[in-house]
């Protein structure tokens, strides 16, 4: 968590629910960091952590000490983290803004550009 940007995403696995002989659905969290294609010699790492459920208290939780640059998809459980845009869908990062509903204004983003066509978003206090 010490990196100055991460990738985060959550991805939906079945897991065993004790004592009913069926599965449910739990989720790891994962979060990456890999700067290694922009010419830095930190080593990539990834942190899981896994969660019963998709509240966003779990990304708050493991995030809570961060600082730098977050990159996720438009899940809700990340805005809390950022400060105010309205028209997210222009902002957010890759594909994943197809993700956004039409009527959104969320995300609380703080813009720090950096880098030839590379738009970050820095995660405040």
């Amino acid at each position: 968590m010490g990196a100055g940007k991460l990738h985060a995403d959550d991805t939906p696995i079945p897991v065993l629910a004790p004592g009913t002989g069926k599965t449910k659905t739990g989720r790891p969290w994962t979060y990456v960091r890999d700067d290694r294609p922009s010419g830095a010699d930190t080593a990539p790492a990834v942190w899981f952590a896994y969660s019963p459920d998709r509240k966003g208290e779990h990304p708050r939780q493991h995030l809570k000490n961060f600082q730098g640059a977050l990159q996720a998809d438009a899940y809700a459980g990340f805005h809390h983290l950022y400060g105010d845009v309205c028209d997210l869908r222009s902002s957010l990062l890759g594909p994943c803004a197809a993700q956004v509903p039409r009527d959104s204004c969320a995300p609380r983003f703080s813009h720090n550009s950096r880098g030839a066509g590379q738009d970050r978003r820095t995660l405040r206090d």
